[in-house]
Formats: structure tokens, sequence, C-alpha cells
């Protein structure tokens, strides 16, 4: 065997995943091709150490197209909840010496697709934390960030910039602001010494009180992308605000079907999953009654 690379595709995998880790993190990620030898090409490095791929968008594709989906909260992909693998070790422990035994569920887990699962909001914690009842246990699901999710797709989909009535007036700004401006579509003519008005802001933002410092905010550096994730982020449902149970199913139902529901646009996790399961064995339902009782 010998490790390759193929900047082509680490580049795919990195740009796939954008958006979903945090900053300065990175995925680990294994990719299995199948591909004919003489489909590969090492004449790209003295030491063979690279390589070539014909049809190399092809495989680029493929790449894509299983990352999106290994990113769904779907059955085959959903990971063992934190709770359930820790509580599972010390019980597996424990039950050697004790008079007890635990056994996992043999309920099938192919109805956990998230997009199909029924997620009810039953309760709001600390005006933060949505909690949601599903057949198979609980969620708490961070209510800003998951809105925050819903909010950047929406803008990467279609960033949408609208005249203002009012234009805002800007003042010192640098040179590298104002390009920063105008490179995310947002145009500002000068209405002065060091003033300047910007007469178009994003459609989220127009309406705001603060659209002034969120201006201000995206001409400080980024690109598009970081613009669209700073703009989602301000106009995302504050922790603290307290929902209805109306509001809090209706914002469930939409984060549900988000592309990549699992994580921000900065790379923090939006819900924690407490499987039935895990609960079952935390408060030991399944022990044997006689036995527990020592009978």
């Amino acid at each position: 065997c010998r490790m390759i690379r193929s900047p082509e595709l680490e580049q795919t995998i990195i740009s796939a995943l954008a958006r979903t880790c945090p900053r300065d993190r990175y995925p680990i990620c294994f990719v299995h091709l199948r591909i004919s030898p003489h489909q590969i090409d090492w004449n790209r490095h003295p030491a063979k150490t690279e390589i070539y791929l014909q049809d190399l968008p092809f495989w680029q594709e493929q790449i894509n197209v299983a990352i999106e989906k290994a990113l769904q909260l779907g059955a085959e992909v959903m990971p063992e909840s934190p709770l359930s693998e820790r509580v599972g070790k010390l019980l597996k422990a424990s039950e050697k010496k004790g008079v007890y035994h635990t056994r996992k569920s043999d309920e099938s887990s192919g109805d956990r697709e998230v997009g199909l699962m029924e997620l009810k909001a039953i309760a709001q914690l600390h005006q933060t934390y949505i909690v949601a009842e599903h057949p198979n246990g609980i969620w708490l699901i961070e209510q800003h960030i998951a809105h925050e999710r819903i909010l950047y797709e929406q803008l990467c989909d279609a960033w949408e910039l609208v005249s203002l009535e009012t234009p805002i007036i800007l003042n010192n700004l640098s040179a590298a602001q104002l390009e920063q401006l105008e490179g995310i579509g947002i145009e500002v003519d000068s209405f002065g010494e060091q003033l300047w008005a910007a007469r178009k802001a994003p459609l989220l933002l127009a309406q705001r009180d603060d659209c002034l410092d969120a201006l201000i905010e995206l001409s400080k550096g980024g690109d598009l992308e970081a613009a669209q994730v700073a703009t989602a982020c301000r106009s995302a449902i504050r922790n603290g605000t307290p929902l209805s149970l109306v509001e809090m199913q209706d914002l469930l139902e939409r984060w549900q079907k988000t592309r990549n529901p699992r994580t921000c646009p900065h790379g923090r996790p939006i819900f924690l999953n407490l499987e039935e399961t895990a609960l079952a064995r935390f408060f030991r339902r399944h022990w044997v009654i006689g036995k527990s009782h020592r009978i």
C-alpha cells in the first residue's frame, strides 16, 4: 500500500464540508474509490505520491453526493447518542458483577430519517432550547443556530439586496471597507467628507434597527459566503426569546428540510439526541425484577 495525494479531491472534500465544521477544524474523511488502474496517471510527482485521475469531474461529483448524503440525518448515518455510549460502557462493566442485565432494543431504526420523522415540540428550556419528542426519544435543539442554518441556506440560494427607503449614512470607511461592500453587491455613494450613503442592503437586514451596525460588520472583511453567515447569524431568533409551541413546531419543520441540519454555519452542533434506549439503560428499566429485589 502507498499513501498518495490528490489535491483536487482534497479540495472537493473541504469545499463540500464548508460551513459545517468550526473554524480551523478539518474533517476526517475516508473515501473509497473503485477505479480501474488505467484511469490513474502516476506521472505527477517523482516520488509517486500524487496522482492524476481521468474523468476527475465525475469523481468530484460522486464525492459531493456522498458527503451531502452523509450530512443528512438519516438512519444509516445517525450517530449513537453520547449519553448512550457513556452509560452503555458503565453498565456493561458493572453488569458483570451485578444481578441485572441490560439489553438493547431490537427495534428497526429505518424510520429515523429526519425529513420523515415526526418531531413534536413539547417545551422550551431556558428560552434557548426546544425540547422535541420523537418515536425513539427526545431531542434538544438550540433555537438560534437552528434558525441560523435555515436562513443561511436561504441566503445561499438567493442573496437578495433591496433598496432602502432612507439611505444609511456610513462614516470613516477605509478603502478596503468600501471595496468589501462593493464586492458583496452593496454600492455606496460619496455623501460628503468621509461620509458615504448605502442605498441597498440585504433583504433580511433592511428593516432591522441595527442595519447600520450590520453594514459596518459586513464591511470588515470576508467573501460573500462570510457575509451570508454574518447576515444569517444577526437575523436569526436570539436565545432568550420566548416561543410558543406553534412557533417552535414551525421552526423544527423548516430546520428538518435544510440540506445540512447537523451544524450551524460556524460548525456548532444544532441538536443533542437522547435515545429512549439510552434513557432506559440509565434508569435501568430492563432489570430482571426478581433479581433486582434479591428474590
